[in-house]
């Protein structure tokens, strides 16, 4: 299905309202070909504890207009065990937006790497915050 790599992101948002201001910044990302959005999906944690998912395609008309580029590219793949998983990572009262994306970016990289007689071994990313707890480690010693 897919022959790039591809990663998920969950972005929280204290407020339960999902403002949007961060999609012209998603659509920048697609428009110029860095990657393609799968699937989107916003979960709200309730103060009880409870959680609602909407899919792009369940959005009110206007909301929906705000994802419209994003959403030309975007089927459902995550699974209610991916959402659960998600929503018990939120505080409550808040929101979140989970995006999964296939990285273009990796299209050329990979064809110089095999016309080069090479072999992508592993890739991995490192978090900032371990990366941090790294050097605060080696300034320790």
């Amino acid at each position: 299905m897919f022959d790039l790599p591809v990663e998920y992101a969950l972005i929280a948002f204290d407020d339960a309202h999902f403002s949007g201001k961060i999609v012209p910044q998603l659509l920048a990302l697609a428009e110029r070909g860095i990657v393609r959005f799968v699937d989107i999906v916003l979960i709200y944690k309730e103060q009880d504890g409870s959680t609602r998912t909407i899919e792009l395609n369940e959005l009110d008309p206007e909301s929906y207009e705000i994802f419209v580029p994003i959403g030309e590219h975007v089927s459902s793949l995550f699974t209610n065990d991916d959402l659960e998983i998600a929503a018990s990572k939120l505080l409550p009262g808040s929101a979140a937006l989970l995006i999964l994306w296939e990285n273009l970016w990796v299209a050329d990289l990979r064809s110089a790497i095999v016309e080069a007689g090479g072999t992508l071994v592993e890739r991995l990313q490192i978090a900032p915050e371990v990366i941090a707890e790294y050097e605060e480690g080696l300034a320790a010693e």
